[in-house]
């Protein structure tokens, strides 16, 4: 995530630029500026080596025998260490493509006006996250636990049961353990706030920082160079080839577990309305940082959903499933919605 207004270039004029057709006002020669365009070469470089990036990291994962990512049973180290690889990719890709560029890298600027921009950063954060945690929640309950459809599961809404699932992802526990694990775990409500805490927390801290390796990548350098498509068909192709990025490891078991064949097209469901929340986050803060600590408190919360939901289908669920795209699509359209005056400029899409 980079930037907005001060991100090291102008990002109107990310892309390459057709020719300066003249036009004749009043007998005086005017020659028109110049309309960008994308430069699919330099597009198509840095996502094959983003994507090469993490091609390489399964590659590695295959030979060494970690063939199944699914953890069913909560994060494990090799599900840590992976994350912590991955994620830089986009960054590299970004700075590598940057280089050959010889224009100024983005993340020069990413602490421009940091001071400046904070109160709206930690502002929209604060919301954002507030209003996708209770949205998960309450359409988890509302699809599952009301209405009974098959796939989001039920949202575990009494404490004792809380327990009876936390000790399922959990070691053998003596009678002792389990006596002091009953008295430790909050109530249902208390689960969800010591959550979204956490994610905050999370967000402006280690999540960020690595969420910020993806951000930098697809809604810094992707985002500026996709531009001259206008805001909404960037965000679109910017979701997809986020979302497929993400194959390889999904073909493991990470985040769907035994759906791999089916899990990339729903992963592209989830990262499309997400890069429009995500995108929108920059443009209204002016800053890179928005969209890498919105992202870093999403990764921070979504493992609570091990905990307070059973029964669930990963493709379905929250919160990588169609519950969090859902979610994620509807958030993104009223923070759309309700931020056109703070950036009154960028409804159908510019260039």
């Amino acid at each position: 995530m980079t930037a907005a207004g001060s991100a090291g270039h102008d990002r109107r004029g990310a892309g390459a630029t057709t020719g300066r057709p003249a036009t004749t006002v009043g007998g005086v020669t005017q020659t028109q500026p110049p309309k960008p365009k994308v430069r699919w070469g330099r597009v198509a470089l840095f996502y094959g080596l983003a994507l090469g990036w993490v091609c390489l990291l399964t590659l590695g994962l295959v030979v060494t025998g970690q063939r199944n990512l699914s953890g069913a049973a909560g994060p494990t180290v090799v599900t840590v260490v992976l994350a912590l690889l991955y994620m830089p990719a986009p960054l590299v890709a970004a700075l590598i493509v940057g280089r050959l560029d010889k224009r100024p890298a983005l993340i020069r600027s990413t602490f421009d006006g940091f001071w400046g921009k904070l109160p709206k950063l930690v502002g929209v954060t604060v919301l954002v996250v507030a209003v996708t945690v209770l949205g998960m929640t309450g359409l988890t309950w509302v699809a599952g636990n009301l209405l009974g459809l098959p796939g989001p599961g039920t949202l575990l809404v009494n404490q004792a049961d809380l327990v009876a699932n936390t000790l399922t992802l959990l070691p053998a526990q003596d009678a002792d353990q389990v006596a002091r694990l009953a008295a430790a775990t909050p109530s249902f409500w208390g689960l969800v706030g010591l959550a979204y805490v956490g994610a905050l927390v999370a967000g402006f801290t280690i999540n960020g920082v690595f969420a910020y390796g993806e951000e930098y990548g697809w809604r810094g350098w992707l985002a500026d160079e996709l531009l001259p498509l206008g805001a909404f068909w960037a965000n679109v192709l910017t979701g997809v080839l986020w979302g497929l990025w993400h194959t390889p490891l999904i073909l493991l078991g990470f985040n769907y577990g035994d759906y791999g064949r089916l899990g990339p097209a729903f992963m592209v469901a989830l990262c499309v309305p997400f890069s429009f929340l995500l995108w929108r986050a920059r443009e209204v803060t002016g800053s890179l940082l928005a969209p890498a600590v919105l992202h870093g408190a999403f990764n921070g919360f979504a493992g609570v959903f091990l905990v307070l939901v059973v029964d669930s289908n990963p493709l379905v669920a929250a919160p990588v499933g169609l519950i969090g795209a859902g979610v994620f699509a509807v958030v993104a359209a009223l923070f759309w919605l309700l931020t056109r005056r703070i950036v009154p400029d960028l409804g159908a899409g510019r260039a």
